[in-house]
Order: C-alpha cells, then sequence, then structure tokens
C-alpha cells in the first residue's frame, strides 16, 4: 500500500471512531448559560412579560436556601421561584425548545457520512463468477468413511467454503468485498421548507419561554395563597386565645360570685362552655396554620413538605392607603395584555402553526440538491491501494408529481391546527379580561369590608367594655355579655378574613396582570 493511501485509509477510521462517539454530556451549569444566552436575544417586549427573565435554575436544596428566622414573603417567592420542581420541568422544556432550534437551523448545513461494508459470499453461481473457472484442477470430492467423525466432515467442506477452487463447473469460489465511503449531501433548494421549520421552531422557543413566565406566575401566586393562609390561621390562634383568655377571667370571677350566692350554678356553667368553644376554636385555627405552612412548604420544595419551627412568617401588617385605593380598570387591562405570559404564549403558538402552513405547502416544490462521494472498494481485504478509489459528485432535482394526497392533507391538518390555535388565543384574550375585571372587583369589595370591619372590631370592643362594667355592677345580665363577647370575636375573625382577603385580591389581580411589584 502506498504511504498516501495509508493515511487516507487512517483517516476513514477515525471518520468512523468519531462518528460512534456519543456527544458530550451537558452539565446544568452549561444549560443554565446556554438558555441565559438565548433568552437575552429576545425582543424586549418578550422579555418584559417574564417574572424573573434570566433567572438561572437553582439545584441547591431548600433547606439550603432558608435559614431560622423570620421568611417574608418575598423571601418565599424567590426561593420556590429557584428550587420548586415545576420550574426545573417548564426549564427542562425551554431546553428542548432550544435544542429544536439547532435541529431546524441543522438542515442547512451539508449531511456528511461515512459508510464501510463488508461482504463474504460464499457460493455464487458460475454465470455470476467474479473468477475464472479452472476445471481441471477441481479436487475429487472426498467419500465419507462408514463411520464419519465431525472432523472427516469439516475436511469434507472446507473446500467449498474455503477453497481456492468450486466444487463444480457450476458454481465459482468464495470471495469477499469492502468498501469504505465518504459522502456528502447538500439541500439547495426545498421551497423554503427549511425556513419555514427553522421560524416554527424559534416561536415555538418563545412560547416556551413564556411558558416558563406562566408557572412562575402561577407559582407565585399559590405561594401567596399558602403564605396568606398560614397568617389568617395565626390571627385566629391569637383571636382565640384571647377569647379563651377572657371567657376564663369571667369563669373565675363567676365561681366566685357564685360561692357568695349572687348568681345561679347556670351562669357558671354557661362560662365553662365559653371556655370549651375558645379551646374548639383554637383547635380549628392551628389547623388552619399548620395547613397553610404545610402548603408552603410544598411550593418551596422542602422535604417531606415540612417547614422547620425555626421560621416564622411576618405578622400581618396594617393596609397602607395604596392598598385601600380602587385600581383604574383599564389600566390594569393594559398591562394585562402587556405582561400577561400565556396570553404572549397562545400568540407565539399561533405564529408556530402560521409557519407550519407554509412548511407544508412547501412540499409541493421542487428539490434540489448537491451530493458527493469518494472512498475505497477492494475484495479480499481491506488494504486499499490508489487503483481502488472511487469518486463521484452529482447534482438532483427531485420533484413529487403525485403522492396519493398526502401532501394536501399535511396542508388541511396544518389550517385546520392554525385555526384551533386562533381560537385557543381570542379565548385567552377573554379568559385575561375576565380574570382582570374579576379580580378587581373581588378588590373593591375587600378594601370596603376591610374598612367596614375595622370600625366594626372597634364599635364591638366598646361595647364590650360598656357591657361588662355594667355585668360586673349588676346592670346587665348574663346574656347581655355573652352577646357582647361573641359579637367582638365574630368581627375580629371576619377583620382577620377581610385583611387577609384583601391581600389575596391583590396577589389575584397581579397575577391576573401579569405582574409583580
Amino acid at each position: 500500500m502506498e504511504p498516501g493511501v495509508h493515511k487516507q485509509h487512517h483517516c476513514f477510521v477515525l471518520v468512523l471512531i468519531m462518528a460512534g462517539c456519543e456527544a458530550p454530556h451537558h452539565s446544568i451549569e452549561s444549560i443554565i448559560r446556554r438558555q441565559t444566552e438565548a433568552l437575552s436575544k429576545l425582543p424586549e417586549e418578550d422579555r418584559a412579560r417574564m417574572i424573573r427573565p434570566g433567572q438561572p435554575v437553582s439545584t441547591t436544596s431548600a433547606d439550603a436556601l432558608l435559614e431560622p428566622g423570620l421568611l417574608t414573603l418575598d423571601q418565599a417567592r424567590e426561593v420556590a421561584l429557584k428550587v420548586n420542581p415545576d420550574i426545573h420541568g417548564a426549564r427542562a422544556r425551554l431546553e428542548a425548545a432550544l435544542s429544536r432550534i439547532a435541529e431546524a437551523r441543522s438542515f442547512y448545513f451539508p449531511q456528511v457520512a461515512f459508510a464501510h461494508n463488508s461482504t463474504r459470499t460464499l457460493l455464487t453461481p458460475a454465470t455470476r463468477s467474479r473468477f475464472p473457472t479452472t476445471h481441471g484442477s477441481t479436487p475429487a470430492v472426498q467419500d465419507l468413511p462408514e463411520n464419519p467423525t465431525v472432523l472427516d466432515i469439516l475436511k469434507l467442506i472446507q473446500i467449498p467454503l474455503f477453497g481456492q477452487q468450486s466444487l463444480s463447473a457450476n458454481n465459482s469460489n468464495s470471495f469477499s468485498d469492502h468498501t469504505s465511503i465518504l459522502s456528502t449531501t447538500w439541500t439547495l433548494f426545498d421551497g423554503f421548507v427549511r425556513e419555514s421549520r427553522l421560524m416554527s421552531a424559534k416561536c415555538n422557543y418563545r412560547a416556551s419561554v413564556m411558558a416558563v413566565g406562566d408557572v412562575e406566575r402561577l407559582l407565585v401566586q399559590a405561594v401567596d395563597a399558602a403564605y396568606y393562609q398560614a397568617q389568617l390561621g395565626r390571627e385566629q390562634v391569637r383571636i382565640a386565645m384571647a377569647d379563651e383568655q377572657f371567657s376564663r377571667e369571667q369563669l373565675i370571677q363567676a365561681q366566685k360570685r357564685f360561692e357568695v350566692r349572687k348568681i345561679t350554678q347556670a351562669d357558671v356553667l354557661h362560662f365553662e362552655v365559653r371556655v370549651r368553644a375558645a379551646q374548639a376554636d383554637l383547635v380549628a385555627a392551628k389547623g388552619l396554620r399548620d395547613t397553610g405552612r404545610v402548603l408552603l412548604a410544598e411550593l418551596l420544595g422542602l422535604p417531606g413538605a415540612r417547614l422547620a419551627e425555626d421560621i416564622e412568617l411576618s405578622l400581618l401588617e396594617q393596609e397602607t392607603e395604596a392598598e385601600l385605593t380602587p385600581p383604574e380598570v383599564d389600566d390594569w387591562l393594559e398591562y394585562a395584555v402587556r405582561f400577561r405570559p400565556d396570553l404572549a404564549q397562545a400568540h407565539h403558538t399561533l405564529e408556530a402553526r402560521r409557519e407550519n402552513i407554509r412548511l407544508a405547502r412547501g412540499q409541493f416544490s421542487p428539490e434540489l440538491s448537491l451530493s458527493s462521494s469518494y472512498g475505497f472498494e477492494k475484495a479480499s481485504n481491506v488494504s486499499y491501494s490508489s487503483d481502488d478509489q472511487s469518486a463521484a459528485i452529482g447534482i438532483e432535482l427531485r420533484w413529487q408529481l403525485f403522492t396519493g394526497g398526502f401532501r394536501t392533507s399535511q396542508v388541511r391538518r396544518a389550517q385546520a391546527e392554525w385555526w384551533e390555535a386562533a381560537a385557543a388565543l381570542e379565548r385567552k384574550r377573554l379568559e385575561v379580561g375576565a380574570d382582570v375585571r374579576t379580580a378587581i372587583v373581588n378588590l373593591v369589595n375587600g378594601q370596603e369590608q376591610a374598612k367596614l370591619q375595622r370600625l366594626n372590631v372597634e364599635s364591638a370592643l366598646e361595647s364590650r367594655r360598656i357591657v361588662r362594667l355594667e355585668y360586673a355592677s349588676g346592670k346587665a345580665s348574663l346574656v347581655r355579655l355573652n352577646e357582647a363577647q361573641r359579637d367582638y370575636v365574630g368581627s375580629e375573625v371576619e377583620l382577620a378574613l377581610a385583611r387577609i382577603r384583601l391581600r389575596q385580591a391583590w396577589s389575584d389581580l397581579q397575577a391576573a396582570a401579569g405582574t409583580y411589584e
């Protein structure tokens, strides 16, 4: 073999080895970096719809992100957006969409393939023999002994299988074929199918980006709801403990007055009932608080959905003037159109379906491709020489004239999918408008309820103070004191509910508009 050909043979082997190797594994850091770079290339209006554009996915456990002490609502949101499994799933779908763009771009490049084939032909008719047959040199067929052994049989069949001559004039010797080819195919024109496929992949990628933003939107809303539920449970625990303490104090006073025969035993039993009722309310309030903490721990991705006891939630703060100011409907509707991720996702999906129609129609066009090949072909062994070289180049025009209606059906299907996406987009617009208006109605009601319930608490507290003094001086009955206490406790509970509803209404409105402060 000549030295140049020997090197070419080694190049073929190297290409074969590289083709058989797997692509290097991409770590989560490289995936995050690739996604961040792709997100930076999105239009500004698309990035603005995301709550945390370019926010990396953290592989750190939630336990490592939480420290003992106070856990604010903003901190809970931040942790959930880093470690919640739904975020990881959305990011994985985003990575898949990003990979599909690379797949669509690959059709613009030449396709290079290496193929090697080795064939051993054992028996061939003489009419198709590649070698001349020498009839006179054909060895005679040996007769088998009376009791043949396996070795005798092998000696008999080794002539037709491995010998240099055939057994008869009708059959030729066995031979081998070895072929190594490096081929290239490059599509020059395909009716703009590649362009449509690439644009569709890009639109689907933008839709996936918006899907990540929508997962973040819904996740923040869920974290708010769980956080507020835990806060409401803690407020009700405080109210129930205060009610129990008041009832115990009245029970002690009633027992003293019963000993001096100023009241009956029925009055004492009444206060005992009030104490037990307050204890039952306390148990229910603790259950509501603990359930809220469990839901919050689940959203934060904590193992076992358990929020440590040394982690406390913020106190229910006083409402600000801005929180009590009615929102403008038109402004929030405009925010929703600009920032709602799922609305943008439906829009990009519609654009992708439009490109799919162009892709299906492009299959009616002719396809022009350029091809070339270079390799070696030889019989008997793989020791190629310069005489075994082969090379070819060609151009092919392929035009499918009839496919049994396959392409027409694909166009009709693509159009039907576009109609479906258009209907989904219109449905999403109606849903966004309804969400914003419903959230504003609930918010305005919550603002009014919070104001009225605060006035009720002040009136009920003052009423209880007056009745308590009158009851101590014998001017008011036990029934009147019981009513005053029940009114005060009920107004406290309703105020806590109104304040939580107000905050939840603001969270729902921000979720409906797709924007968070």
